[in-house]
């Protein structure tokens, strides 16, 4: 007759976890309240952390004493997968999509809409585009293009999807400097309320007049638009770029 045998004591489990690697060391502390005391213990997952991750547990001791070391273990372990993860790809391709800016000025407004195969793309592989605005005759003061208020939309060229990358956005028009910068854009993800982009968009006009002449009448003969990082203010990549506006069209969000 067979009877139910006991868990194995506790000294035969600490015994037994010494031979054990990390990923089978974290599937027997799984098992039970038990296993979970005995294989996720300090004194197992220390040596470890040190052979693994020196330089994590040199950083994190000081800061995160009272952290568990398997979960400072798990914590490296992580971050090294995410390394060797291959960048994910863009859906997103420039052959879909289009760009529509809403220029709003004193007595009139300045539409544009452009496929982005259409427009001059940064040489450099940044996103940042120039768009020509054809057949613009009217002219404008400095006065007037000071009070400038301007819209981009991206959409696809089927229109599943429409993201306002500025709304009505105002800037600074002064000798040399035509630019406008849009308030923070939103971060992807579902905190996007809560969190940092640390991206904005940044809009400029090509005035057909010299510099000088900027207290006469001027057109905007194109315009330059493109996403910038707040930490370096250099542009981001195309590449970068395009991911921001998959999450947003992915979630179907205009």
């Amino acid at each position: 007759m067979s009877s139910i045998k006991s868990p194995p004591p506790w000294e035969i489990l600490d015994l037994v976890s010494h031979h054990l690697d990390p990923k089978t060391l974290a599937i027997a502390s799984c098992v039970s309240k038990t296993w979970y005391t005995c294989f996720s213990s300090d004194h197992l997952w220390d040596p470890l952390c040190a052979a693994a991750f020196p330089s994590l547990v040199t950083t994190l001791s000081s800061v995160a004493a009272s952290l568990p070391r398997f979960r400072l273990y798990g914590l490296g372990h992580s971050a090294a997968l995410r390394r060797q993860r291959k960048p994910r790809k863009p859906r997103l391709s420039l052959d879909c999509l289009m760009f529509i800016f809403s220029i709003r000025l004193p007595g009139g407004v300045v539409e544009v809409v452009k496929p982005c195969n259409d427009m001059h793309r940064d040489p450099h592989g940044m996103f940042r585009f120039d768009v020509e605005v054809a057949a613009e005759e009217r002219e404008w003061t400095l006065e007037d293009l000071r009070k400038a208020k301007v819209t981009w939309m991206v959409a696809e060229r089927d229109w599943k999807a429409v993201f306002t990358v500025a709304e009505e956005s105002t800037g600074k028009l002064a000798s040399g400097v035509e630019g406008f910068f849009s308030a923070e854009l939103p971060s992807p993800g579902c905190c996007s309320g809560r969190m940092s982009s640390g991206l904005v968009a940044d809009i400029r006009f090509g005035l057909k007049d010299q510099v000088e002449k900027f207290s006469k009448m001027s057109r905007i003969e194109k315009v330059s638009v493109g996403i910038m990082s707040i930490l370096s203010w250099r542009y981001i990549s195309l590449e970068d770029g395009l991911l921001y506006l998959d999450h947003f069209f992915r979630a179907g969000f205009d």
